[in-house]
Order: structure tokens, then sequence, then C-alpha cells
């Protein structure tokens, strides 16, 4: 067990996990500091003393990345525990010895409380982090290992929207630009188009694939990187005069599917504090192609659903004209039998004339013999045509009607 108690920094923007970490800790005598990655929490960190941090990663990102890097910079001796569903196979690659122990997601109760322990425990005992220091891993190892995680994350998400946003969100912190903008290519219309961009207020962007460097870029299979846009010939310098927006560099690639086909394109404006590199290109182009696949995937589960709510459209309305073919059928029916009822009254007369007979024949046998045939005959006829009608009015389940004609 651990004795005394002990103070840990928690860095998270998951309110969900303030609940695992009370429950996770509560057999031992510990306070938690929750924190966002921000400098606020770097001044909180370096004006107390804690015993661990603990560090929720819920997105591949590049950031991430530096944000563990800076807090092992600023506190060498205060053992760092990750919490998260990435880079659990190449967190060795990613963050070397500055991490102690990682916790891979679903976090448990259980979990938290015995790699806390267990650190705790095992940094009381040796007095440091880790028994050797590992060599530093070159920056392309890592993006190697962010492009890994980035696949796998792109490839879990099923939603066109969703993919579109989550993909910005990433290029953007992987490249620590101002914008980032995803254009699909309609092959229908020869356009291209985008729903989401960061730093784009409309909701929809489309124009001809002739047009821009996005346009040349797609027409071209080719990326640009121009660090001086307004002198490019492609660059369309309207779009800045109407937003207000100052361009002032590009790096643009193309989006290809397994075939080689053009499926968009994929472009990062206003790299911040340096220029668009060759290096860029080849990272961006490896990101792309990771979406091109994804990208493709989705349209087409999107295509799929399209076609599904349109048949299922379709099916409701032959469903609801069928429904207006039977109603009008029966209503058509039951007129008709109103009508037959109506004419049967008629038939009530004959039973008059036969008695209006017997009456004049007197006490001749055979004649009353005859009328007696002549009427049973009668209301044996009337009895199966009452009979076959009143049947034909259930099986219509018209119970009104019947009550009116019995």
């Amino acid at each position: 067990m651990i004795q005394g108690s002990i103070d840990i920094i928690v860095f998270s923007d998951n309110s969900d996990f303030n609940s695992i970490f009370s429950g996770g800790i509560s057999k031992v005598n510990t306070y938690i500091h929750l924190s966002e990655k921000d400098d606020a929490g770097f001044h909180k960190l370096g004006s107390h003393k804690f015993d661990l941090i603990i560090v929720d990663i819920s997105q591949p990102l590049v950031s991430e990345i530096q944000f563990i890097e800076k807090l092992y910079s600023l506190n060498t001796s205060i053992p760092i525990v990750i919490v998260s569903e990435y880079f659990t196979e190449t967190k060795d690659i990613v963050f070397g010895n500055k991490v102690s122990e990682f916790i891979s997601k679903p976090l448990t109760a259980e979990k938290l409380y015995n790699t806390i322990h267990d650190t705790i425990t095992t940094f009381h005992k040796s007095g440091r982090i880790n028994e050797a220091a590992t060599p530093e891993n070159s920056e392309d190892k890592k993006k190697l290992s962010v492009l890994f995680e980035i696949s796998k994350y792109l490839n879990s998400i099923n939603n066109f929207d969703e993919l579109l946003s989550t993909i910005i969100k990433l290029s953007q912190d992987a490249f620590d630009v101002e914008r980032a903008t995803l254009f699909v290519y309609d092959k229908k219309s020869n356009e291209l188009w985008s729903k989401a961009g960061s730093g784009i207020k409309t909701k929809e962007i489309r124009f001809p694939v002739t047009s821009g460097i996005a346009g040349e870029t797609a027409l071209h299979r080719k990326s640009i990187i121009t660090n001086n846009p307004y002198r490019h010939p492609s660059f369309n310098s309207g779009i800045d005069a109407k937003t207000g927006f100052i361009t002032r560099n590009i790096i643009s690639v193309p989006l290809l599917n397994l075939r080689g086909d053009v499926v968009g394109v994929f472009q990062l404006l206003n790299k911040r504090n340096n220029q668009f590199t060759p290096d860029d290109e080849i990272f961006l182009r490896a990101i792309g192609s990771t979406v091109a696949v994804s990208l493709e995937n989705i349209l087409l589960h999107e295509e799929n659903r399209k076609r599904y709510e349109e048949i299922q459209e379709l099916y409701d309305s032959l469903y609801t004209a069928q429904n207006m073919i039977v109603w009008e059928t029966k209503h058509s029916l039951l007129s008709e039998l109103r009508g037959y009822f109506s004419e049967l009254k008629n038939f009530d007369s004959v039973n008059d004339s036969i008695n209006d007979l017997k009456e004049l024949v007197g006490n001749d046998v055979i004649k009353l013999g005859i009328l007696d045939r002549i009427d049973g005959a009668h209301k044996k006829i009337l009895s199966k045509i009452y009979g076959r009608l009143s049947e034909d009015l259930e099986n219509l389940e018209i119970e009104s009607l019947q009550n009116e004609i019995s």
C-alpha cells in the first residue's frame, strides 16, 4: 500500500473522467487536481508539488505529443501516466522514456488504481522515473506513428460530416495552420465542393474543377506549394477580397483512391511561423492517401444510404396508393350493394300478390298448392341473396351497414 497522501494532477478535456478518477483512487489518501491542457495548467503544475501526472489523450494529435514533451521538460522528476486508446503500439517511438506508464482505454477504476499504486511505489523505491534513458526518436518516426494512429482513427468513422470535421482538425493540428479545407470531387457536375473547413463560415463551397489552385491540383493530380500565392496564376484572390482573409502560403495535394482516381483535394493555408516545405508535402500526401480511402468508403456508404431512403420512400408511396385503391374499391362495392338492397325491397310486393291470389282462389287446393310452392321458392331465393350479400359486407368489415340492412 502507498504510505501517506499523494497529490495527482490530471490533464484532461473529458468531463466524464471525473467519476472514474474519484472511484479509482478512493482506496488511497489522494488529492486530485483537474486541469486543462493550457497555460493555466502549466502554471498550476509549477506552483504546487505533485507526486504524479496523468494525461488523457483523446485524439491522435501532434499537439498531444508536444504537450507530453513540454511536461517532461518542465518536470523530469515527476512520473507521467498516459490514458489513451491511441499510440498503444507506438508509445515507445512517440514518447520514449518520458512516460512511466500507459493505460489503454477503456479506462476502469481498477486499472487506474493499480497503475497509480505501481507507479508511485516504483518511484519511491528507485527515486527516479526510468532505470535508463532511451534515445530521442526522430521527428520522422513520430510522424509515422501519428500517421498510423490517424489511419486507425479515420477508418473507425462512418459518418460523412464527422469524417470531414475530423480530417480538418487533425491536419490543422499536425501542420499548425490557420485554415484547412477538404474539397470533394463531384464527377457528375465536374465540380469541387466542401462542407467543412476551419475558419470558413459558409456551409458549402462549390466551384468548377477548372478554377483555382484546388482545381489545378485535381486536374493535373499534382501537389502545389506556393509561399507567395498572389503571384500564382491559378490563385483566386477574389475569395480573400470577399472574406477579408489574407492568404500567405498554400499547400494543396490531390486525394487519390487505390485506382489512382481523384476523389478530392486537401488544402492547407497559412502555416504559422513558417513556410510550407517539401517535407510537409510528403507528410500531407501520406495523410491524404488514408483520407482518400476513408472518404471514398464514406461517400459510397452515403450513396447507398440515400438509395435505401429513396427506395423506402417509393415503397411508402406505393403502400399509400395501394391503401387508397383498396379504400376506393370497398366504397364503390358498398355503393353497389346499397343499390342492390334498395332494389330487393321491391320484392316485398311479391308476398302481397301471393296473399291476394290465395284469397281469390278460395278453397281450390290445387291452386293454393301452386301458390305455396311459388311463395316458398321466392323466400328461398331471397334468403340466399341476403345471405351472400351479408357475407360480402362482413368481409368488408362494415358493421354499420350490416345493422342498417338487417
